[in-house]
């Protein structure tokens, strides 16, 4: 889409709901305009708008505004999850489709990564793995991205609970686990090498944020006798990119 002039009576509306959204408080007339630098008419003209919109409510005794109904539905509607879910999709498509196998995307949540889309190719085996299913970080290949870039204390508060042994390769040891997670932050990637079930593998990596901030991570993931037939260099570079790109429609 070419680059036109914006509207400014749609610019000031959105610089009210944003100030809402930075105080978190309610607010009058005269204080929108004094924030704005607007005068009080043009406060009032748009406020009256958004209310009628429902993207505003007034409180009945102070009269003053807050943000409303509207407001939250459309934040119901277009949660993180989704907005990185749907980022995502495209660019672990065409991995699937490059490698055969199936990519996953995950989110952390309460110490467990959460998966929130899921990619295959016409030929990849279907994995058993859902949307919406909860894994524990340690024998995933995922949740090592998590575990290896996130704060000391929350790793070691996650990695105090006991630790099941999934399968004969799950590492439970906590010092071997660290020393694992320490390569995990050298080579950014992870790799699961049928730690949390039998004959499945995954090699993963970690989308950031700004900084360090890892806000989610993807995998392929398969039959470990045709994940290993591939060319590692060229799957770790190729994950690598397609969570840089991921990076940066994020944060556009």
């Amino acid at each position: 889409m070419g680059k036109t002039k914006n509207i400014q009576s749609v610019e000031r509306a959105f610089a009210i709901l944003e100030l809402f959204g930075e105080t978190n408080s309610m607010m009058s007339v005269k204080e929108i305009s004094a924030a704005l630098q607007l005068s009080k008419s043009t406060v009032f003209g748009l406020i009256n708008t958004l209310y009628n919109l429902g993207y505003l409510r007034q409180d009945s005794e102070t009269l003053k505004y807050n943000l409303g109904p509207k407001v939250l539905a459309l934040g119901s509607a277009v949660s993180q999850n989704d907005i990185i879910a749907k980022t995502s999709h495209k660019f672990m498509q065409e991995i699937s489709d490059k490698f055969q196998e199936t990519c996953l995307c995950v989110i952390e949540e309460n110490g467990y990564v959460v998966y929130i889309d899921k990619t295959e190719s016409t030929s990849s085996i279907t994995l058993k793995t859902r949307i919406g299913t909860k894994k524990e970080l340690y024998c995933t290949g995922v949740g090592k991205v998590y575990l290896a870039y996130m704060s000391e204390e929350k790793r070691k508060k996650i990695l105090s609970k006991p630790m099941e042994k999934k399968t004969e390769n799950t590492i439970t040891d906590i010092d071997l686990l660290e020393s694992e997670l320490e390569n995990v932050k050298k080579q950014g990637f992870a790799f699961d090498d049928e730690e949390f079930e039998t004959g499945i593998c995954c090699l993963a990596v970690p989308v950031f944020g700004r900084g360090e901030n890892v806000i989610s991570s993807i995998s392929l993931t398969g039959p470990i006798f045709r994940i290993k037939k591939l060319d590692f260099n060229i799957l770790v570079k190729s994950l690598k990119d397609a969570a840089g790109n991921i990076s940066k429609n994020l944060m556009l």
